[in-house]
């Protein structure tokens, strides 16, 4: 077996073998190139089993995508922490009641203009919930399993399997796998 240092971008991965004599010029030569070093050394037969090692210990954490309002909007994060969860939250349920406070004392004319809001805003909460899924080392896939389940039981239960859910994307740890770099 040897020792493999794994260096990433974006898509791309590539593992330098630390028993060669020039592994650590090849380091330096691709982390100049923008390659960011994996902070552990991989024992593997060959190259391709070190990248396969390294994509399977790492699936969750594929998404680098920093944690903004696009990239909640379009699925594209799994950086989102409790307390950013928490405040996004309230801060949608917070604006769909002033934007029903707008409808009602605006009158009907105005819901014609504020249910695309609405559902903007029914997006944006789907969002944070799958990004703090992600963030909880699930897949994404699996929440919506779990979305359909609790809607389903919220049937019978009155809201408390939403309200379970809710808590449980409050107080889950992080996932280990989660890269932060």
């Amino acid at each position: 077996m040897n020792s493999y240092q794994i260096l990433y971008k974006n898509s791309v991965v590539l593992a330098v073998d630390l028993g060669s004599s020039n592994a650590s010029e090849e380091i330096q030569s691709y982390s100049q190139q923008g390659f960011k070093i994996f902070s552990r050394i991989i024992q593997a037969a060959s190259e391709e089993k070190a990248i396969s090692i390294f994509k399977a210990e790492n699936l969750s954490s594929n998404s680098n995508e920093s944690v903004s309002v696009k990239s909640i909007f379009l699925f594209r994060t799994n950086k989102l922490q409790r307390l950013a969860y928490l405040g996004y939250s309230a801060a949608s349920i917070a604006a769909v009641i002033v934007l029903m406070m707008l409808v009602t004392s605006m009158g009907d004319s105005a819901l014609v203009v504020m249910i695309p809001l609405f559902f903007g805003f029914i997006w944006f909460g789907l969002g944070l919930s799958v990004a703090r899924w992600k963030n909880c080392g699930h897949n994404g896939w699996l929440y919506l399993l779990a979305l359909v389940v609790t809607m389903l039981l919220d049937t019978f239960m009155m809201g408390i399997a939403g309200i379970i859910l809710w808590l449980y994307l409050i107080f889950a740890p992080q996932a280990k796998s989660v890269n932060y770099s």
